[in-house]
């Protein structure tokens, strides 16, 4: 990247939380947007700094959505793009291991051709936010829920229950039975030997993450759903 416009990568300094209340926005020096407009790797490596420094993987395709960005494009034209984040695959393979390869949630175990399919390594608080690759900042969730968890939509209390927003609004069956029925549900604990969340990583994403307030009990189920 070009000195003239180098990014500055340090830990954010307000918390996810306080930016959402404040609504706040962002903006690009008119220099730097030229340059975007007219190097598409330099687009890519900005694009990947911001992301990697700031934001859960999970949460990446929805904020280039959000502001019209075809990520993928830019660095298919282009070679050399800076290196991510590092991800500690170790800590994915303990962290599925210590939960059977089940989410925590919802106890999905998907195998495709004897290969674990749709369960990710989620956590807790985020790696972007001084979260530490350990156990007890973790959880194995499928897809949908770890999304929705990174969303804020779904959380966990320090009882180890799932939490669900009250500003979550789903209608349909498939939304009540793989969503709403969570409220106030225990959260799978690892195997023995193997830590649970922590209470200071669960208060974290309660305060920073999760869309308060949250719904009470277990929402009803129409005929035909579950519970």
């Amino acid at each position: 990247m070009d000195s003239q416009h180098r990014l500055r990568t340090e830990k954010p300094r307000a918390s996810p939380t306080a930016l959402r209340g404040q609504h706040a926005t962002g903006k690009l020096t008119p220099g730097l947007t030229q340059s975007l407009w007219a190097d598409p790797a330099l687009l890519a490596q900005v694009a990947h700094v911001l992301l990697d420094t700031n934001f859960e993987p999970s949460l990446h395709e929805d904020i280039c959505a959000a502001v019209g960005l075809d990520l993928e494009t830019a660095e298919t034209r282009t070679a050399g793009i800076s290196q991510r984040q590092g991800r500690d695959p170790q800590f994915r393979r303990d962290l599925l291991t210590a939960y059977e390869y089940q989410c925590a949630f919802c106890g999905y175990d998907g195998l495709l051709q004897g290969y674990m399919v749709g369960l990710e390594a989620a956590h807790v608080r985020w790696l972007t936010h001084d979260g530490p690759n350990t156990i007890d900042n973790g959880l194995c969730l499928c897809s949908l829920h770890h999304k929705l968890f990174d969303k804020g939509v779904l959380g966990i209390t320090d009882r180890h229950r799932v939490t669900v927003s009250a500003q979550f609004i789903g209608r349909s069956q498939a939304a009540r039975q793989l969503v709403l029925s969570l409220s106030n549900q225990p959260v799978r604990r690892p195997l023995t030997g193997f830590s649970a969340v922590a209470k200071s990583h669960a208060d974290w994403h309660a305060s920073q993450v999760f869309r308060a307030p949250a719904r009470s009990g277990r929402q009803r189920q129409t005929p035909g759903g579950r519970g």
